[in-house]
């Protein structure tokens, strides 16, 4: 039986080097956190970017709308 020291580990024990298994657990563990991590502040930017492209579509639906009515009414001369 062996004894375990003040940090909780045992006494006389070697180190145990991870197994493949573990350490690409470990890798995965730790890009899923980056991803997580990511993906927070894309969304937040995402949100921002979609209003103002929605803003953009707007604007221009209404000078693509001036110009046609323009162009119809022959007040719009094409050079």
């Amino acid at each position: 039986m062996s004894t375990v020291s003040a940090t909780g580990s045992a006494a006389c024990s070697p180190y145990r080097r991870p197994t493949v298994v573990e350490s690409a657990a470990a890798g995965l563990g730790a890009a899923l956190v980056r991803w997580a991590e990511r993906r927070r502040v894309i969304l937040s930017d995402w949100a921002e970017r979609e209003r103002a492209a929605a803003l953009r579509r707007e604007q221009l639906d209404v000078l693509r709308s001036d110009i046609m009515g323009a162009a119809h009414s022959g007040l719009y001369i094409w050079h």
